[in-house]
């Protein structure tokens, strides 16, 4: 396979569309796999992602990528009515800006299609904090 590996083009042109976009009036921060500096109470990680050679020509191999993107809230546990609205409204803005992406043009790779999932959310709850979080994976076939 002679195609440059995907990967850091998926992530910089997803945190390119995401990072810093308003949602409900407040900034959300997107992260590459974990929290880094102050944290904040909301925020997107470019969590795991994987590629594949997908061998189905023998004209030229194409990749099989994914990513999942975890998007999280997190509430002091006194006073919370247990409302997932933010995260919700997070996932559609980063569903809306993520529905069609476009790789750096130096990478010579062009996506054919990705699908957005949406897999199981998260909710846990300590002695201090109720932590929400919502999922979306994309995957993509690149050429």
């Amino acid at each position: 396979m002679v195609k440059t590996l995907p990967d850091k083009y998926i992530r910089k042109a997803i945190y390119t569309a995401i990072n810093n976009m308003v949602v409900d009036g407040y900034t959300i921060p997107c992260y590459d796999s974990r929290v880094v500096g102050q944290a904040k109470d909301y925020y997107v990680i470019l969590s795991t992602q994987s590629s594949n050679v997908a061998k189905d020509t023998k004209c030229g191999y194409k990749w099989e990528s994914n990513i999942l993107l975890d998007i999280t809230t997190i509430y002091d546990v006194n006073g919370n009515t247990g409302s997932r609205l933010l995260a919700d409204n997070i996932l559609d803005k980063v569903r809306e800006l993520t529905d069609v992406l476009v790789l750096d043009v130096a990478s010579n790779l062009e996506i054919v299609s990705q699908v957005q999932s949406f897999p199981s959310d998260l909710v846990s709850t300590n002695i201090n904090t109720v932590v929400y979080r919502k999922f979306l994976r994309i995957e993509f076939l690149i050429n």
